[in-house]
């Protein structure tokens, strides 16, 4: 009997490109997938997992009762990076190899795109030429200025080569710090206090844990520089929206670009949503053509090499 991988996420069957697919049943997997185009109920995962060798993964959750019930589950690919709707430890306990695809160019690009598109007043303009008004807004420059990227991953080692041509002194802080990655991008690490007080942009890659929960409150937003900038392309768990729209409206932060929210998807009485010093987007930083199309492929040869004994390309542990 063939073995299974399922794709029960809603948007599979645009996201999980036809090379992909035709590598894993080439090399003898039969495909189980969501074609609903419906987010699944608990009862209709379990069913369509429950005698998987693979998963891949979207935003659904994965916790102990429901993987309990999945005797054959050696791999869970997650189409994205964030991992905070998997039960890791449990996964880890059974075996299961996790793995995640790259996303860290796009979602660099993005935040660089984002915070050009705050600091120039990117949307105001466009909205002031649609309406056949030849409106002045001011625009800054980020040449000169001082960034902090929080978080030193991938995304954020991505996002430093970026800034790398705008004449910017770059900071980082990381809790797991490489030092020989930050030296190698002209980065300097520094304490997370120390990136507050010392940056004019803040930019969040840190993932969602119970570390992280409000990183960005009314106490660490008061240590950043009046007049600074914030961008999040993270998780919205990181920033406290009440704290981060009083210093918006204060004055204290001069704008925020923001990717990802506490609630999403957005709603429209989202407080932030009333603030022209702000840049928003609906959690769409890593959906870049080039992304999904190159991370179905990086799920399919990860399956693959799990179930020839190797690892996922790009593993958790």
């Amino acid at each position: 009997m063939a073995q299974i991988v399922a794709m029960p996420f809603r948007h599979q069957k645009s996201l999980i490109c036809d090379e992909a697919r035709k590598m894993l049943t080439d090399a003898g997997f039969t495909l189980v997938c969501n074609e609903s185009g419906a987010k699944l109920s608990e009862a209709e995962l379990l069913d369509m997992i429950k005698d998987a060798f693979a998963v891949i993964a979207g935003t659904e959750r994965y916790e102990a009762p429901l993987l309990s019930k999945c005797g054959e589950l050696r791999a869970l690919m997650r189409f994205g990076v964030g991992t905070d709707n998997l039960d890791l430890k449990k996964l880890r306990s059974m075996g299961v190899q996790v793995g995640l695809i790259a996303n860290h160019n796009a979602v660099a690009e993005f935040a660089l795109g984002q915070l050009l598109a705050l600091l120039k007043n990117g949307p105001r303009f466009d909205a002031a030429a649609r309406k056949g008004l030849w409106s002045r807004y001011p625009m800054f420059e980020l040449s000169g200025r001082t960034v902090a990227i929080i978080g030193f991953g991938r995304i954020g080692r991505r996002l430093a080569e970026l800034l790398k041509g705008f004449g910017v002194t770059l900071l980082a802080y990381d809790p797991y710090m490489d030092e020989e990655a930050a030296k190698e991008r002209g980065v300097a690490p520094c304490g997370f206090e120390e990136a507050l007080s010392r940056a004019d942009v803040i930019s969040l890659h840190l993932p969602s844990t119970p570390e992280t929960f409000h990183l960005m409150n009314s106490d660490t937003i008061a240590l950043m520089k009046d007049g600074a900038y914030l961008v999040n392309t993270a998780r919205g768990s990181l920033v406290d929206e009440k704290a981060l729209y009083a210093a918006l409206k204060s004055g204290k932060l001069a704008g925020a670009a923001i990717d990802v929210f506490e609630t999403e998807p957005l709603t429209a009485d989202n407080i932030l949503l009333g603030l022209e010093n702000t840049v928003l987007s609906p959690h769409a930083a890593a959906l870049s053509y080039e992304t999904n199309y190159n991370g179905g492929l990086i799920c399919a040869e990860s399956i693959i090499r799990v179930r020839d004994g190797g690892r996922p390309l790009y593993p958790l542990w």
